[in-house]
């Protein structure tokens, strides 16, 4: 019986040992599992943010799809947008992968915490028995006669290697699982990181492309602001030059039908009395040199003219071409820039 007692001892301490160590990778995948649940709620909380970033994306995208006519160009601005839009699909993509791996892993996590367990309160149990036999003895209250015991025990009972491989190749599986998924965890915080990165790092160059996109067409702006004040000024001028010349070919008019009056009437002195005098001859060369005026004068209110109507095809272009410019500073300045000011920062990027 004292043989017994001590080989019931050394089989509980061989229990309880690998209990200790069953009960410690228990505790090790429970804490793992609250990690890796809380690397799958930063996942889902940076998709959450993707989200946002795809809107603000797509806005600016839509709304610049508004600009007339020549702004409505495959600028810098507009290709580093798309850049953005496929930096956000493949990272979306990544996330989705990254997501369905840790589901997967959570499940195998659970599944061997769950075998972790019964294990453990299987040890837990046989050491009480155990404990229990190694009080037994001849004077025990509680000891008597049971059959079938001996032919139960040789049928049932898994011999000590068999049960040691039970339960270190448990052990072993469970630490693989373990580190698997702590593994996985690094490469969910990697990838966090590395995508947060990506997304601001192209979201800086979106805005500084727009930046400069917006300053050139605020400049492009001003000069046509300046050159339509100059035509402005040049088309009022060229009224002023075409009324004075209308004025000044109307009294030349007018003095031509004066002198051309006064021949007619002159024609009209009858017989001998229609001579040619220094009169006459006057009137003759006045007529003429009128008539000549007005033809230069004429020719110079034909050009005046054309270039009034010169300068109102440019006064148009240029309204036309401010018109442009303000819609496309009012897209980009006031639309894509306010909206891009709401880009989520690095913390909730990486799921904080």
């Amino acid at each position: 019986m004292l043989d017994s007692t001590k080989k019931i001892a050394g089989m509980a301490r061989n229990i309880d040992r690998w209990k200790t160590y069953m009960f410690q990778i228990l505790e090790n995948m429970r804490n793992e599992i609250d990690l890796l649940t809380l690397s799958k709620k930063k996942i889902q909380k940076a998709q959450v943010a993707l989200h946002i970033i795809c809107s603000i994306s797509t806005e600016c995208l839509e709304r610049r799809s508004f600009r007339l006519e020549m702004d409505h160009t495959l600028d810098p601005g507009q290709v580093e947008l798309v850049k953005e839009k496929e930096l956000i699909t493949e990272i979306g993509n990544l996330y989705c992968r990254t997501l369905r791996q840790i589901e997967v892993q959570l499940d195998r996590n659970k599944q061997i915490k769950f075998r972790l367990e019964k294990n453990w309160s299987d040890k837990h149990r046989s050491f009480q028995i155990d404990t229990i036999n190694i009080g037994l003895n001849i004077q025990s209250p509680i000891i008597m006669s049971h059959t079938d015991v001996i032919k139960d025990s040789e049928s049932t009972c898994l011999s000590v290697p068999e049960w040691e491989k039970i339960t270190k190749s448990l052990y072993e599986e469970a630490m693989q699982v373990l580190n698997e998924s702590r593994q996985l965890r690094s490469i969910v915080d990697d990838v966090l990181k590395k995508s947060a990165k990506k997304l601001r790092d192209q979201a800086d160059t979106v805005d500084i492309a727009l930046a400069r996109f917006i300053s050139d067409t605020e400049q492009i702006g001003q000069a046509i602001e300046n050159d339509l004040k100059q035509v402005v000024q040049r088309l009022g001028d060229s009224e002023k030059s075409i009324g004075n010349l209308l004025r000044v070919i109307s009294n030349l008019e007018k003095a031509k039908q004066t002198a051309e009056t006064r021949l007619y009437n002159r024609l009209e002195r009858p017989g001998d009395e229609n001579v040619k005098d220094n009169a006459q001859l006057s009137l003759i060369s006045e007529v003429k040199s009128i008539t000549e005026q007005l033809n230069t004068l004429n020719y110079q209110l034909d050009c005046a003219r054309t270039g009034h109507l010169g300068l109102q095809e440019a006064r148009s272009q240029l309204e036309d071409d401010s018109r442009i410019k303000r819609k496309t500073l009012w897209i980009d300045s006031i639309r894509c820039q306010n909206i891009r000011a709401h880009y989520p920062s690095m913390n909730i990027l990486i799921g904080y």
